[in-house]
């Protein structure tokens, strides 16, 4: 899975547009990508439009090579494709994430740089740096290791969701991966931690809450290797949108909780389409190991800090 970015050098903004302090809050039924306050963005007048200095840190992120262009799109439904419930509370079926991959994750969900600290930029510099050298490191992904949450549901490949009153459970064909989510919060977590971390649930209304702690290892959030450290959290919010026109799908916000690596918490939104068709097989030994290819398939180890 040995994945070249593009070389350049991205511009190092000086200042950056606070758009939490342009917009008004979403309304709560708005898809991901419409601007809170509607269409429009709600942008307050240009006169008190607040300016915020990038970090040493964030400049020392946004000078690095710019991420790969990811591609992808939302699945060909065949006209007698099943429907999902109408229940908003009932996620079950095949999902499939209906929008461009994200290699890098350099911006929240609302266009603000990442609020790296000095040791997370750093974290990040030496992955991208040594993906461009053509000597990836081998995160979790490449060797087979359950790779985390926010990789598993990010990257464009199906996944199954199954649930009951006690728990919700995610199940992809990538890996063969599993998310469980406990509801009933009166049973105790393992008592081994996981590499996808405990995760228990509650309903806000129609939305799912999760908290995810208790990480066996820090993993890679998304290709590039943007870091969660074994000690991070992520609070996902799942909630399930009718567009109205039988192209229903799972909404996805998901905020990084993280002091080892970043100065505050952080969120990212995500879009997953209806996608009822079974899984493909699928082989991870394949990318390491495989007698027809590399034995390390060019992966080198990271250094522990």
């Amino acid at each position: 899975m040995r994945r070249l970015a593009v070389v350049g050098i991205a511009a190092c903004t000086l200042a950056t547009v606070s758009a939490a302090a342009q917009q008004a809050p979403a309304p709560p039924n708005a898809p991901p990508g419409v601007p809170p306050g509607g269409p429009g963005g709600g942008a307050l007048p240009p006169a008190i439009v607040m300016v915020k200095p990038l970090t040493e840190a964030q400049k020392l992120v946004a000078s690095l090579p710019p991420p790969q262009q990811g591609v992808g799109g939302p699945a060909n439904l065949l006209p007698d494709a099943p429907k999902p419930s109408a229940d908003p509370r009932d996620f079950q079926g095949g999902w499939n994430h209906d929008t461009p991959l994200v290699f890098r994750m350099q911006h929240d969900m609302y266009g603000e740089p990442a609020p790296y600290n000095m040791t997370g930029a750093k974290v990040l510099q030496r992955r991208v740096e040594s993906l461009n050298q053509g000597k990836p490191f081998a995160n979790a992904s490449s060797i087979c290791r359950p790779p985390g949450i926010q990789w598993q549901h990010d990257l464009n490949m199906p996944f199954q969701i199954f649930q009951n009153s006690k728990y919700v459970e995610f199940v992809f064909e990538e890996y063969h991966g599993r998310w469980y989510i406990q509801l009933d919060p009166n049973i105790a977590p393992p008592a081994e931690k996981q590499y996808m971390g405990y995760s228990i649930g509650h309903w806000e209304g129609n939305t799912l809450v999760v908290e995810t702690t208790n990480m066996k290892q820090g993993f890679y959030l998304d290709v590039d290797g943007t870091p969660l450290s074994r000690n991070g959290k992520l609070i996902t919010r799942i909630r399930k949108i009718d567009d109205g026109q039988r192209r229903p799908f799972l909404e996805m916000e998901t905020t990084i909780v993280d002091p080892t690596y970043y100065t505050e918490p952080w969120s990212v939104v995500r879009r997953f389409g209806w996608n009822p068709a079974s899984f493909k097989e699928y082989n991870c030994e394949e990318q390491i190991g495989d007698p027809a290819g590399s034995a390390v398939a060019g992966f080198v180890f990271e250094p522990q800090d």
